[in-house]
């Protein structure tokens, strides 16, 4: 029972850390990209949605791959994949005339930020 209460409680943690997340992607969405077509409140409704289903898909895969469930860990991390990649596919999608430096800040981003998750489970599935 504690270590079900131990993986809920993580779960809850970084469901917030990505919601947290999701807030500085919108308001940076409204403050720099705005002028290029890219709608905020769309965005925002992207950006929570995807957010709420990529964190709890992530803790999943997780959770499935700690309990040896190899099939349905390829299920919700490749679930938590599509929803890490459809805010920024939206932005690409429905932008207008960027600087190319704004599409290079994107890509540098996403690369950087899901490589450190993966890095960060990997080594915590390793250490368990």
């Amino acid at each position: 029972m504690k270590l079900l209460s131990r993986q809920l409680t993580l779960s809850v943690m970084w469901m917030v850390l990505v919601l947290l997340w999701s807030v500085a992607r919108i308001c940076a969405v409204s403050v720099w990209l705005s002028e290029y077509g890219i709608s905020t409140k769309i965005f925002a409704a992207i950006e929570i949605s995807s957010s709420l289903i990529y964190g709890a898909s992530s803790a999943k895969a997780v959770s499935d791959h700690v309990s040896k469930q190899s099939r349905s860990f390829l299920i919700w991390g490749l679930i938590a994949f599509v929803s890490y990649i459809a805010p920024d596919a939206f932005v690409f999608v429905n932008s207008r005339s960027m600087p190319t430096i704004y599409y290079v800040v994107i890509v540098l981003l996403a690369l950087s930020f899901g490589a450190y998750a993966v890095f960060v489970v990997v080594r915590a599935l390793r250490s368990s």
